[in-house]
């Protein structure tokens, strides 16, 4: 191999790690990083980066995940200040993450490949090893964690299915952006939700939620987003 051709295979692999997330990627779950986030909130902690690659195994990074600003302490209790940023060359962009607990970011999967996973990195998406602390919760799983606080999400609105697939079947009835719902199934690609009445945050109000339709959703719309999500911060 000439180096010319060396050359432009290089440039070609970082064009590729570079690219938009094809629309047909789906977010599986979300990836605590103990590494830059902490352990947990306000947690003081000693920064790791976490290389980015273009593959799974690839020795060469492409860009790394660092702590640009660690936690403050204020005297009166409290923390405040931390930054986390991808670097790549000579840029720097913040890293896309969705919350898993109360304040405590998670990375946004779209695959998992014998203990790689590959996150959203701004426009682009990347590969990292899964760090020894860090935890993969799928969606499922977080639904069942948030039970109570799960609705539509804000980028879907649809009809319900009588079952769990596409197939023409009887008329359902529609949910809408917001609605309450509670996960109570999952299959493949497909979750089977009870819709509510009302949130249960708002059930000094309106009284306890009540069932008032039941059905299948795909797990994702139309552009890989979770069809349903939840408040990690509760009511």
């Amino acid at each position: 191999m000439t180096p010319h051709v060396r050359t432009t295979l290089t440039i070609l692999a970082v064009l590729a790690a570079a690219a938009p997330a094809a629309a047909q990627d789906r977010v599986l779950g979300l990836l605590s990083l103990p590494q830059v986030f902490g352990p947990r909130l306000c947690a003081p902690f000693e920064p790791e980066e976490i290389a980015l690659h273009a593959s799974p195994n690839d020795g060469r990074p492409i860009a790394h995940i660092r702590v640009d600003q660690n936690w403050s302490f204020a005297p009166h209790g409290g923390c405040e200040g931390l930054e986390v940023s991808v670097h790549q060359g000579g840029q720097r962009h913040m890293l896309p993450t969705l919350e898993f607990d109360y304040e405590m970011p998670g990375a946004i999967v779209l695959e998992h490949r014998d203990g790689w996973f590959r996150i959203r990195s701004g426009a682009r998406s990347a590969w990292l090893k899964a760090p020894l602390s860090g935890r993969f919760m799928p969606l499922t799983e977080l639904y069942e964690e948030f039970v109570g606080v799960t609705a539509i999400a804000r980028s879907f609105t649809g009809q319900l299915s009588s079952t769990p697939s596409t197939a023409p079947g009887p008329i359902m009835p529609r949910v809408v952006a917001g609605q309450s719902v509670r996960v109570i199934e999952s299959r493949d690609a497909w979750i089977r939700v009870e819709v509510l009445s009302n949130s249960a945050c708002t059930a000094a109000d309106d009284g306890p939620p009540e069932v008032i339709a039941t059905g299948w959703l795909p797990l994702h719309d139309s552009e890989g987003e979770p069809t349903v999500w939840f408040s990690s911060r509760g009511c």
